[in-house]
């Protein structure tokens, strides 16, 4: 009887325990969720776009994306593997991923998957920084071995009558990080939940543009500047400019950034309908080749509005004509 019970016992435990380990691999389960043939379909367009690194090494910056998943249901309008340069894709350009049609509904994750070791065309690696010597930084997501992004959103319908027009905007410099390996420098990603947060998801039709031009700059003496986009009263400098999480990322919180050109323009896109602020700083490099260029100064100019209270409506530019004063010290 004794051992009866005990042997019942380890039944129950080990029975117990596959239950909890079935359920812990349901919940780690990537299989997509399945669509209702009969449901009614909206039709979705989905961009990419991007925020520029400020890094004069990196000329390309390369992801080759296999599949998207809007809340776990397969986006079949995306014909994968594609391998994107999202690094051009700056000031205002995009790339349309797919447009096609997904059953109606409120949504609010995307999820891209990624191939890290062969691009579209079958060359090693699949996602990577091409650097300005023409070798390659294999890009891979730091301490995580996961293949795919979850992108939470805000909550957005997909309704059978229209296009939801959706614009992945990665943040190249808040996306990468650097290390140095055997004397040389090398790329990855930031970490799992940082490159989360180096994304946003907006609806494009419900988005406007920041942009302007800054006489009298002069990047051989001024170094590269670079505008800061924040939501109004969000910008801490003391917080921004020092290096925040795991990856030590810089400006953190802003919205999104540009370069400025070397004709003084510059053009913020994409931005959601609010009130934001924006600020300009320069970065200079110190000559070392294994170092990144360092934040410099804050630019004080003077402009045909308050850069401290720019008001971005739906389909509107808000342009800005801008003259440097001086610079401010950190």
């Amino acid at each position: 009887m004794k051992t009866n019970k005990f042997l019942t016992l380890a039944l129950a435990v080990i029975g117990a325990g596959m239950i909890q380990w079935s359920c812990s691999k349901n919940e780690d389960s990537i299989e997509p969720v399945q669509q209702d043939p009969n449901a009614p379909k909206g039709q979705v367009r989905i961009g990419v776009t991007d925020a520029p690194i400020d890094n004069a090494e990196v000329k390309g910056a390369f992801v080759t994306i296999t599949e998207v998943r809007v809340d776990g249901r397969v986006f079949d309008a995306f014909k994968g593997p594609k391998t994107v340069n999202i690094a051009e894709l700056n000031n205002g350009n995009f790339l349309t991923l797919g447009e096609g049609q997904l059953q109606a509904g409120t949504y609010s994750k995307l999820t891209f998957f990624f191939d890290y070791e062969k691009d579209a065309m079958g060359n090693a690696p699949g996602s990577y920084i091409l650097k300005a010597d023409g070798t390659k930084s294999k890009l891979v997501i730091s301490g995580n071995a996961r293949n795919y992004l979850d992108l939470n959103t805000k909550p957005f319908t997909i309704s059978q009558d229209g296009t939801t027009d959706l614009m992945v905007d990665f943040d190249l410099r808040k996306a990468i990080k650097t290390f140095n390996e055997n004397a040389q420098k090398q790329y990855s990603f930031v970490t799992y939940g940082e490159l989360q947060s180096s994304i946003r998801v907006v609806n494009k039709t419900a988005t406007g543009t920041i942009s302007g031009q800054v006489s009298g700059y002069n990047a051989a003496t001024m170094g590269n500047v670079v505008a800061f986009v924040y939501k109004k009263g969000e910008f801490n400098q003391n917080v921004e400019t020092k290096g925040q999480g795991e990856s030590s990322v810089e400006f953190k919180n802003a919205v999104s950034s540009a370069k400025v050109d070397a004709a003084g323009n510059f053009k913020v896109s994409f931005l959601e309908e609010g009130d934001y602020e924006i600020h300009f700083a320069s970065f200079k490099s110190s000559g070392d080749a294994n170092s990144s260029v360092a934040l410099n100064s804050f630019l004080n100019l003077s402009g045909n509005l308050d850069l401290t209270k720019l008001s971005v409506k739906s389909s509107t530019e808000v342009r800005l004509s801008l003259s440097i004063k001086g610079f401010l010290g950190l």
